[in-house]
């Protein structure tokens, strides 16, 4: 069951909630970084949907570094004529539907938040990050999908790939009327749409009394919801667990806790999850 199975409650305005998957290509990974690609899927509960899949024109003299060139594929060229991202179709849309009746839903969602806010944009509605919500609903090397492969990371490809066969694919890419290309951000967001019905699945599994709605304000709260880190996934103690490295080396924890504090305080995009499990950590002891 997804979406179209169901019916929402209508708002006090009268108007039913409305979806936006999306996801962003941008000319990098810093902060002053600008957004060269956007697709969307804005969705409602009977099944109607706008596609927004628009290529958008960087600043003058502002290039694409050549790593995000790497990964998916824009030249500079290709932007030639286009209109900037505050131009675009989306960047209407989303100020027009941005109340908090609506769902902004992306894998990654703070990332691609801190882009929108770069032209100004400050969100009002509520936020399904699906990275976020997977890291709850999923345990890492979970046998999952038909054939049963061990999870390795929270990866949108990964999911992608475990929990999907191409027939699905294509029936999905079919019901938008989208070709799925590599390294493509609507083609991305197909993959999206289809990650969030496996996690609305897995929230029914878990509370099969909840309603569509109930289903939505869970994803929000786990969005929300910080998580607490078992292993490292990085550096010297990568694959022990942080609660050995705190019994063998508990000055490496404070001083990553230290670092990681002042990158929140910065606003440099700190591991929120990370955060929270060294603070319970060395606060226990």
């Amino acid at each position: 069951m997804d979406l179209f199975d169901y019916d929402f409650s209508s708002s006090e305005s009268g108007q039913k909630p409305k979806l936006i998957f999306f996801d962003t290509e941008t000319t990098g990974s810093k902060d002053d970084d600008e957004i060269i690609e956007i697709g969307a899927i804005i969705e409602e509960s009977d099944g109607s949907f706008e596609i927004c899949d628009e290529l958008c024109a960087a600043s003058d003299g502002k290039l694409i570094d050549i790593e995000a060139m790497v990964v998916h594929g824009i030249r500079n060229e290709d932007l030639e004529g286009k209109q900037p991202f505050q131009k675009s179709k989306f960047y209407s849309l989303l100020e027009e539907l941005n109340t908090p009746q609506n769902y902004l839903v992306a894998h990654n969602l703070p990332f691609d938040l801190g882009r929108l806010e770069f032209y100004g944009f400050s969100s009002k509605m509520q936020s399904i990050d699906t990275l976020q919500c997977a890291k709850h609903l999923f345990e890492l090397e979970e046998n999952l999908g038909e054939l049963e492969y061990s999870l390795p990371n929270y990866k949108l490809q990964t999911f992608r790939y475990i929990l999907f066969n191409k027939q699905e694919e294509l029936e999905y890419a079919k019901r938008y009327n989208i070709n799925i290309r590599a390294h493509n951000a609507i083609s991305d967001v197909v993959i999206l749409r289809m990650f969030f019905d496996a996690l609305v699945k897995r929230v029914q599994e878990k509370y099969p009394e909840y309603e569509y709605a109930q289903v939505l304000d869970e994803l929000v709260v786990l969005t929300k919801k910080p998580i607490l880190v078992k292993k490292f996934a990085f550096g010297k103690y990568k694959g022990k667990l942080l609660t050995e490295v705190l019994e063998i080396d508990r000055g490496y924890l404070e001083w990553l806790y230290r670092d990681i504090s002042k990158r929140k305080d910065a606003g440099e995009g700190a591991d929120e999850n990370l955060y929270q499990t060294l603070k319970s950590l060395l606060e226990q002891q």
